[in-house]
């Protein structure tokens, strides 16, 4: 009785894993990636990446670095105004390979 059990989870497990690995793939995040929004808290600077086009985060330092330097006014500070999920499996890579997206601070967008 054991050993049916046992059949049955093991190639249960194999395939779960393949497709956690498969959707974390550049073909397959291409399709899934959620578009990452930023701004600071009174709005004068807000970016959306959009990685279609090769716009990432990357890209959102440089227009950051740039607004700060030029407007030493304003708030300094970056938020994130998108929320972490860590139950979409898809998005698990660019939780491990862009982790400074991910720890700046939240706050809630004013659009929704």
């Amino acid at each position: 009785m054991k050993n049916k059990k046992n059949r049955g989870i093991k190639p249960l497990l194999i395939t779960t894993l393949v497709i956690i690995l498969l959707s974390n793939t550049p073909p397959a995040q291409y399709f899934l990636l959620e578009n990452y929004h930023y701004r600071n808290k009174d709005s004068s600077f807000s970016f959306s990446e959009e990685p279609a086009q090769a716009i990432d985060f990357k890209v959102a330092e440089k227009r950051w670095q740039r607004f700060k330097d030029s407007n030493p006014n304003k708030d300094q500070i970056l938020y994130r105004t998108f929320r972490i999920k860590p139950w979409q499996f898809w998005e698990w890579w660019q939780y491990i390979a862009h982790t400074e997206r991910f720890t700046l601070p939240y706050l809630e967008d004013e659009k929704k």
